[in-house]
């Protein structure tokens, strides 16, 4: 063990300030053990350290870690060492970073010829196109509220740190996407670049059916003489061609995350 000296308190007189051989200092709370400690009083600092362990056993340690919650993150909330939480949170850690490596092992698209791609081999691919490199890719897993798994992928691109989320069934051994980055990661570029377009009708007048032109009777002279106007119709002045509205350039998924082209792209 080694040993420390004190400094002093701190500037707000909240904490003990100690320091090492070595120059390094610390900062203890003042909290009711530390008046117990400096009182000898072993009686109350024995109680404090038995409801302390009380209020947080190993079993719920495990389970916010379990949920997300690094050892930092519980040791705070709970106002606990974080040795404690350590002491317990490894192999809930390791097991984490196990469904995250299962999830990545998932096939998530199949060609023509059976070949299956797996979920980490498609990421790598597609971000690999923009520049990322597959060691700078961090997984990370939980388990939800409903008993399912909840898969990050944090990455580095255009200078922001961003991630993608998906849902891992452990048992069925499938992964869905759970945001928009995550679907951008794994959807087909071909189809994704398939744009329906629907032809513009022409500004035509109707014409007349062709079996009802054939089955009207031909006039007669008086139904021509009647057909025929009294004067001279108007030339009904030519309407201008209407144009055509030019189509909103849309930017593509690729251009809302990274904020330009491939460099391919012309």
């Amino acid at each position: 063990m080694r040993e420390v000296r004190l400094v002093g308190l701190s500037a707000d007189g909240s904490r003990l300030v100690v320091e090492a051989p070595g120059g390094e200092q610390f900062a203890l709370p003042m909290d009711e053990r530390i008046h117990a400690a400096l009182r000898g009083d072993r009686a109350r600092l024995g109680q404090l350290q038995i409801e302390l362990d009380s209020r947080l056993r190993p079993r719920e340690i495990q389970a916010r870690i379990r949920a997300g919650q690094s050892p930092d993150d519980v040791a705070q909330e709970a106002g606990i060492p974080v040795e404690r939480v350590v002491r317990y949170a490894g192999p809930v850690l390791h097991e984490r970073e196990h469904i995250a490596q299962e999830a990545a092992k998932v096939g998530v698209r199949q060609d023509d010829h059976g070949a299956v791609t797996l979920l980490g081999e498609l990421v790598e691919s597609r971000l690999a196109e923009r520049g990322v490199p597959s060691d700078a890719l961090e997984w990370d897993a939980w388990r939800r509220e409903d008993g399912g798994w909840e898969v990050r992928l944090t990455y580095q691109a255009a200078g922001k740190e961003r991630s993608a989320l998906w849902i891992y069934d452990a048992q069925r051994r499938t992964v869905s996407a759970d945001d928009d980055e995550a679907r951008w990661l794994i959807e087909d570029p071909a189809q994704a670049s398939v744009t329906t377009l629907r032809p513009v009708p022409a500004d035509e007048p109707d014409q007349p059916d062709e079996g009802q032109a054939q089955a009207e009777p031909p006039p007669t002279p008086a139904k021509k003489a009647a057909r025929r106007p009294a004067t001279k119709p108007q030339t009904p002045a030519r309407a201008e061609p209407r144009r055509k509205k030019e189509r909103a350039s849309v930017p593509s998924w690729d251009e809302i995350l990274f904020g330009s082209k491939k460099p391919n792209d012309k």
